[in-house]
């Protein structure tokens, strides 16, 4: 089952009721009957009338007090009538809205009506778009869409559900208007959220297969054997979950098989392992790191046994130490066509860095040896050509050669996938607390799921911002506002750690004494001084 975060106020507490204020409308375009489709139901309506119904957020209201906007259509002629949008996407507000549906799905130009989708920023940019109107609106400035796009043989009387964070929910009739523009909803409407306090909850875990694997330092106080079977024990009593302990001679030890032995097949794994990272480019002692690997999980219910796994973890599994790390791998057996696989890479590439943004230092590029950049050391030099690159792989082999063209370990690990149909990620550091681990699991399905059924990315432009960078991929390919709120929490507390060490070697660097002090001598080396020195000043990333 999915975890649920808590609210942020105390229950029964009062709150201040927030109001959102917004605009209904749809946009038309009437399509060619070269370009529509029959319908599905009885194959004899041709589908000419295309358009996106739309709840807009205006600009200066809080889009975040709305959890999600539901389109019913009421209409029999839809195979699946009920449409949710739960991520909203920015809409400029002062240019036509031709560009929506060129963005969208590459439909042609219509010059219509009122708004403007903006798109994912590009190396080129459309030829029929000012120049001017590339660059994204700041957040405060433009409107926030709620929508669904249909296209339908005649008009369509919908129910809208807008449902607050809170949990308030307002219904709003509509019928869509197949007129030459469109139309839109005035004077503008506004929802009251009664509990605006409450925060918004991850979205529902995606239905994937996945492995975590997890690795933490030991306390060098209890001997490496002993750490790993007090893990397991102690794992074991909190979860009731089966775990198979491997010994490092060979032996295996079992708890959890007596009543059922076909849990074997779903059992976790605990066993010791070594590693090494690159910043002292030494081996730690052998055995030091404690390897906690799952069975096959899935969706929600593969999230909660991770919680259970999690929960019995001991003190001695030193989450804090620089060998440990946290991977995920996501099964794609399913995602045959290698085009589908070639757009998740393409995204991975694309926003490397601003994933790098909310991991601490230690877990990126030149810091750590078992998650290399996919980004630096694919060809290219720029995004344009890294995209093209990967756009021309034609097999799996060519795709995993690209994108990991050593034996090394990388961020986005390939090296699982043409035997066993998984792909790995390697960014993150290991961590025993609850919402981290399950938020990273949810990240990278999203990402992996969203990335294969959306449209092939373009390549970023090389002046784009991190900030710019960081919120085109949770608007455009992770679509979840919670999971976005938590990383960019993450982000903002690594950018302030660092900004802290740095300022701690500036008053270091500042008390530090002159030369011609250190020669008045008080009966201390200069030798000495500096070793001193290095001891004390705090180690820089």
């Amino acid at each position: 089952m999915d975890s649920a975060d808590p609210a942020s106020t105390a229950a029964g507490q009062q709150q201040t009721p927030a109001s959102v204020a917004f605009a209904l409308g749809n946009t038309y375009r009437r399509l060619d009957d070269s370009e529509a489709v029959f319908d599905k139901l009885t194959g004899s309506h041709l589908k000419i009338h295309d358009w996106v119904l739309y709840i807009d957020v205006l600009p200066d209201s809080d889009p975040d007090l709305i959890d999600r906007v539901t389109f019913e259509m009421q209409d029999e002629s839809f195979v699946k009538s009920s449409f949710t949008c739960h991520s909203p996407i920015r809409i400029r507000s002062n240019v036509g809205s031709a560009y929506l549906g060129k963005i969208v799905s590459g439909a042609s130009n219509n010059n219509n009506s009122q708004e403007e989708q903006i798109g994912q920023d590009t190396e080129e940019k459309p030829k029929d778009v000012p120049s001017s109107m590339t660059s994204r609106p700041h957040s405060n400035h433009c409107r926030w869409r709620f929508s669904t796009r249909q296209q339908t043989y005649g008009a369509v009387d919908v129910q809208i559900a807008i449902r607050g964070r809170g949990g308030t929910k307002t219904t709003i009739p509509y019928r869509v208007v197949l007129n030459e523009g469109g139309n839109e909803s005035y004077p503008a409407m506004v929802f009251v959220e009664k509990r605006p306090n409450h925060v918004l909850k991850p979205m529902k875990m995606m239905d994937v297969t996945f492995i975590l694997e997890m690795k933490f330092g030991l306390d060098q106080s209890i001997s490496t054997t002993s750490s790993l079977y007090e893990s397991a024990k102690s794992v074991f009593s909190r979860s009731k979950i089966p775990i198979r302990v491997l010994s490092e001679d060979g032996n295996s030890e079992e708890f959890g098989f007596a009543k059922k032995k076909s849990a074997a097949s779903t059992a976790w794994s605990f066993k010791l392992d070594c590693s090494s990272h690159n910043e002292s480019e030494q081996v730690t002692r052998e055995h030091d790191v404690l390897s906690i690997s799952s069975p096959n999980l899935t969706g929600g219910h593969g999230l909660n046994e991770c919680y259970k796994i999690i929960e019995g973890l001991p003190w001695h599994c030193n989450a804090s130490s620089p060998v440990g790390s946290l991977h995920i791998r996501i099964d794609v057996s399913r995602i045959l066509p290698t085009e589908q696989l070639v757009k998740l890479c393409q995204n991975f590439i694309k926003y490397e860095e601003s994933v790098d943004s909310f991991m601490p230092s230690h877990r990126r590029d030149g810091h750590c040896c078992d998650c290399r950049s996919n980004k630096r050391h694919i060809k290219g030099m720029t995004n344009k050509e890294r995209n093209d690159l990967l756009s021309k792989c034609k097999t799996v082999q060519e795709l995993v050669s690209c994108m990991n063209p050593s034996k090394e370990c990388y961020k986005l690990n390939l090296s699982f996938l043409i035997d066993c149909g998984y792909i790995e990620f390697r960014q993150h550091e290991s961590s025993k607390d609850k919402t981290t681990v399950t938020n990273w699991i949810r990240f990278c399905a999203a990402f992996v799921k969203n990335s294969t059924r959306l449209r092939s990315p373009l390549s970023l432009k090389e002046t784009t911002s991190i900030e710019e960078e960081f919120d085109l991929l949770f608007e455009y390919v992770v679509k979840d506002r919670a999971l976005r709120n938590f990383y960019r929490g993450r982000r903002d507390s690594f950018e302030a750690q660092a900004q802290e060490r740095e300022r701690q070697i500036m008053d270091t660097a500042a008390k530090k004494p002159s030369d011609d002090e250190m020669s008045i001598s008080d009966g201390s080396s200069s030798a000495e001084s500096a070793h001193n020195d290095r001891v004390k000043r705090p180690r820089t990333t």
